[in-house]
């Protein structure tokens, strides 16, 4: 009897430990890794939302910036990472959704290799041109460059990026020819086109708005929307100058391993929303040149993101730049 009943305490014992497991998440620091040089979208939000997690789990939350490959390293050193909550990715869109559809051999796949965890915030993408640039509206743009066709260049944060993409729809319906330039990252692609080597690029806010206040470029047109941005009201419509059709907001989001236990993930996913929700979070997206999105579960995220992965393959084939690379 009591050998028998050793034996059903042991039982217990052993079939609650994963369970004590993932209720004492987290027990160490927590690393976000993030696609792009610091001063971009995706590492100002998560430094911001990364400083209150680390309040609330009582663990460092350290974020680890992996450029390269518009993105594949971090992803790539993501979906190979311990499926136990330790490691997280905070992305912008194109590395999930463009990539796929850019790329024909990616060290990743979205679906096999991640679990969704939150939709964190959304921006608009602004067109910027150099401030000596002879044009101040979205038509007297589309007229200097339709008078001087592969003459000026445009910077963007690298290829396969938003900013790339939304400015080679533009190309397309604008019936314009314009050179490329990538850079690693809008920081270095600013600081040429403040001092004129490019002459105009499409970027979203976190990275434009701040130049823009500060009189360094000029803002020409909100690419992204079709009703004003809350956070450049003054800035004009592209879609009010007749150009309709461009990408959408850019977004940024939260992933986990796809091995991530499912009582680690509720527990990430709870904390997350909650701190989305803080007053300070609330505070500062605005002055990130962010806006607060609706909360969505893992599953309405992911659905999310195959509707944008659909788009930007429909936009890929569009631009005659479906899987080329």
């Amino acid at each position: 009897m009591n050998k028998l009943l050793s034996l059903l305490c042991l039982a217990v014992g052993l079939a609650s430990q994963p369970a004590l497991a993932d209720q004492a998440f987290p027990s160490k620091r927590v690393r976000v890794i993030i696609p792009f040089p610091p001063g971009q979208g995706s590492d100002i939000l998560a430094r911001a939302i990364g400083d209150k997690l680390a309040q609330k789990w009582g663990q460092p939350v350290v974020v680890e910036n992996r450029a390269g490959a518009n993105g594949s390293i971090a992803l790539q050193e993501v979906a190979r990472a311990e499926g136990d909550g330790y490691t997280l990715l905070v992305t912008s869109n194109s590395p999930v959704v463009i990539n796929p559809n850019l790329y024909k051999h990616l060290p990743y796949d979205v679906g096999r290799d991640f679990q969704p965890v939150a939709l964190l915030a959304a921006t608009d993408m602004l067109m910027v041109v150099n401030a000596q640039f002879p044009a101040t509206t979205l038509r007297e743009v589309i007229a200097q460059l339709k008078a001087n066709p592969g003459k000026f260049s445009y910077g963007s944060p690298g290829t396969g990026s938003t900013s790339h993409l939304s400015m080679e729809v533009f190309k397309q319906l604008a019936g314009v020819d314009l050179v490329h330039v990538p850079y690693k990252g809008s920081p270095p692609a600013f600081t040429d086109l403040i001092g004129g080597s490019i002459k105009l690029m499409i970027d979203a806010l976190p990275s434009a708005m701040p130049q823009v206040k500060s009189g360094r470029v000029r803002a020409i047109a909100i690419t992204s929307s079709d009703t004003p941005s809350t956070l450049m009201p003054d800035v004009p419509l592209a879609s009010s100058a007749g150009l309709t059709g461009l990408p959408g907001r850019a977004w940024y989001g939260m992933f986990a391993p796809k091995a991530t236990p499912p009582a680690t993930m509720t527990r990430i996913v709870a904390d997350v929303r909650a701190v989305l929700q803080t007053p300070e979070i609330v505070a500062k997206l605005p002055q990130l040149g962010l806006e607060a999105v609706a909360p969505m579960t893992p599953q309405e995220f992911g659905s999310f993101v195959d509707k944008e992965t659909a788009y930007w393959a429909d936009a890929t084939r569009r631009t005659g730049m479906y899987q080329i690379e």
